[in-house]
């Protein structure tokens, strides 16, 4: 136990006791604390408990702690000096004898635990603790209510005491500064704070100052005289009386109403001019022509004038038939066709669709039109391809391969001209179905009827008025022989009504007739119509004529038997009463011809007459003994003469023709069959 130190009577004393042991202390070593005996005994250690078998003696080995006793801290030696060690043995490396070094003989194993008999004591009861611990208001520190404990000092086991200070306090167990105890009394007082009647001293305002240079002012003359004076009211004198001897300001004009842009002619009609000017000077007049007067000015040159006819034949002129008071069979599509020729697939700077569709149909503003555009520009670009056809290898297509490779079967067509129509805002569909093409041949009479198959497409576009119209691009832009492809544009694909269309087209769906009367043919009619298989017919709507105007109507023409006529008809005409051959068509009409085979017993073998159809440029007919047109199995055809001698005979006449025949070569085209029984 420490030695009991009196304390010193008054605060100036502790204080310089204090000071006294800071001296010779080091800096930052804790500071030395002065312990205090303990007026109250420290209770004494719970009695051993009974009946507790003694320990076994340990043994003390190299590796062993040394045994601590339970006497003062200040009489135990240093725990954390290391226990003496003994040197290794010397061991003589120059002998073989002691080349190898004795090991010590490691130390005896420990005993086996043996389970105790005896059940292990219960634990005393804990006792409260003496010191009540709480935190203070300033959370600075940790201290006791009674003795305010500071900390346990390293030297001593017992507690000590310290004195109230403001100084950091030191752990001497850890080292650490702790916060010094928070004392009010060593703040320093508070400003006294200002109560809010009081008012701020006012400050002075600011006044403006203004500094002007000295310059001297120049002297322009003498001064003017100055302002006299006003003269002062006199007793006799009124108000009303000196404000009539004031002299008011003259009057200013009336102002004007304000004029509106449409009083300067926008509301006025044109029909009176505006008048002339009364007194019009003399030099703006007239002169008459060679007068002399070099006022005048010169006369407007009237070969400087714009010529009115000049500028009607600039404007685009309508088409000279309109869709309002025409059919499509005679109406001019040489706007459109001639457009459509301009763009070239292999130079076109873009292969979209879009594009190509918006160049061929953005200058036209009729439905028809922009559709017609399409349907030329397939013809101009796109080839069948008989390779794959014949082949048997079709093969699906889209609009951008057609467009890149050129080449297309019916399906292809159809497909590229619904997609660039409906890039150019109009309303196409693709129709499938059966049509009567290449290969097709008709039934002979009792021959059944073979089942609905489908091997051909076509498109359906609506046009002005809201019409859907049939057309095909693909017969429309060539035929197909053995011998290939030949491109040859056929208008009357796109221009034939919708019933026309039907005779060799038979949709898949009923919904696709799209005829003027409604009705829906069925699979055997359109297969095996009434009254037979028609005459074949050629490129008839080259040269303006109508395909279901050729009569006799029937392919078989019976030339034998009873009950024949003495004379028999064949007639045609062009495809609309007011066609015109020279605006809708190619020029005048050729001179057509009926090649028959003439009467068997009177004509030579394989001898051909050419009877010319007698007309009026509306209608074509010759009537004939049905005994001249040949025998049995034998054909007779239409044909138009193409070329007399060396020249070229579009718009001969039929005596022209006759002229020639039998003096000049003569060139023919075919234009329809029939086949005689």
């Amino acid at each position: 136990m420490a030695e009991d130190t009196p304390q010193p009577a008054s605060i100036q004393s502790r204080i310089a006791a204090l000071n006294l042991g800071q001296v010779g202390r080091t800096p930052g070593s804790p500071p030395t604390v002065q312990a205090q005996s303990v007026s109250k005994p420290r209770p004494p250690a719970p009695p051993p408990p009974i009946n507790r078998p003694p320990l076994e003696s340990r043994r003390k080995t190299a590796n062993n702690p040394p045994t601590q006793s339970h006497g003062s801290a200040a009489n135990r030696p240093i725990g954390n000096e290391p226990i003496e060690v003994l040197p290794p043995p010397f061991i003589d490396r120059r002998s073989s004898s002691t080349s190898q070094t004795q090991k010590p003989a490691p130390p005896p194993r420990l005993p086996p635990r043996r389970p105790s008999a005896q059940p292990s004591p219960s634990l005393p009861p804990r006792r409260p603790s003496e010191h009540q611990m709480k935190r203070r208001d300033s959370n600075e520190s940790v201290s006791s209510v009674t003795s305010n404990i500071s900390s346990i000092s390293a030297l001593s086991t017992t507690t000590a005491r310290t004195s109230t200070s403001r100084a950091p306090s030191i752990d001497g167990t850890s080292g650490r500064v702790r916060a010094p105890i928070y004392d009010p009394s060593y703040l320093p007082p508070l400003p006294q704070k200002r109560s809010r009647t009081e008012e701020m001293p006012t400050r002075a305002p600011l006044k403006p100052a203004y500094s002007s240079p000295a310059v001297e002012k120049a002297n322009t003359g003498p001064a003017p005289p100055p302002t006299p004076l006003r003269p002062s009211k006199g007793p006799g004198l009124s108000s009303d009386s000196v404000e009539s001897t004031r002299k008011l300001p003259p009057e200013l004009p009336p102002t004007m109403p304000r004029k509106s842009p449409l009083s300067f002619g926008l509301n006025k009609t044109t029909e009176i001019p505006p008048p002339l000017p009364a007194n019009r000077p003399d030099a703006f007049k007239q002169k008459p022509v060679g007068s002399s007067d070099a006022s005048a000015p010169p006369p407007v040159p009237l070969s400087s004038r714009p010529n009115m006819a000049q500028l009607q034949a600039s404007k685009p002129r309508p088409p000279l038939n309109s869709a309002a008071d025409s059919c499509l069979k005679c109406r001019d599509f040489s706007a459109p066709d001639d457009h459509a020729a301009r763009f070239p697939r292999q130079s076109i700077p873009s292969t979209s669709v879009e594009w190509i569709a918006q160049q061929l149909t953005s200058p036209f503003s009729s439905a028809t039109d922009k559709a017609r555009a399409i349907f030329t520009w397939l013809h101009h670009n796109v080839a069948y391809n008989t390779k794959a056809f014949f082949s048997g290898n079709c093969q699906p297509s889209t609009p951008a391969s057609t467009i890149s490779s050129g080449l297309a079967v019916c399906e292809g067509y159809a497909g590229l001209f619904a997609a660039l129509a409906m890039r150019a805002g109009l309303e196409a569909i693709v129709v499938s179905g059966h049509g009567k093409g290449y290969g097709y041949k008709a039934l002979a009479p009792g021959e059944p009827v073979p089942p609905y198959a489908a091997g051909h497409a076509w498109n359906a576009v609506r046009i002005d008025n809201g019409e859907w119209k049939l057309i095909d691009a693909c017969w429309g832009a060539g035929s197909v022989s053995p011998e290939g492809y030949t491109k040859r544009f056929k208008p009357e694909r796109f221009t034939q009504d919708n019933e026309t269309f039907g005779l060799d087209h038979f949709p898949g769906d009923n919904g696709h007739f799209f005829r003027s009367d409604n009705r829906v043919l069925s699979w055997e009619e359109y297969i095996n119509p009434v009254g037979g298989e028609g005459p074949l017919i050629y490129d008839a709507g080259e040269h303006g004529l109508s395909n279901t105007s050729f009569r006799p109507v029937q392919k078989h023409v019976q030339v034998s038997g009873n009950g024949l006529p003495p004379m028999m008809r064949f007639q045609f005409e062009k495809v609309c009463p007011h066609f015109d051959f020279e605006k809708n068509g190619s020029g005048q009409p050729y001179v057509f011809v009926l090649g028959v085979h003439g009467n068997p017993r009177a004509r030579g073998k394989g001898k051909v007459d050419y009877v010319a159809f007698e007309t009026n440029h509306a209608f074509w007919w010759l009537d004939i003994d049905p005994k001249e047109l040949g025998a049995g199995g034998e054909e007779v055809s239409v044909f138009f003469v193409r070329t007399i001698g060396d020249d070229d005979a579009r718009g001969w006449s039929v005596q022209q023709y006759k002229d020639a025949k039998g003096r000049k070569g003569m060139g023919f085209g075919a234009v329809a069959k029939w086949e005689l029984r």
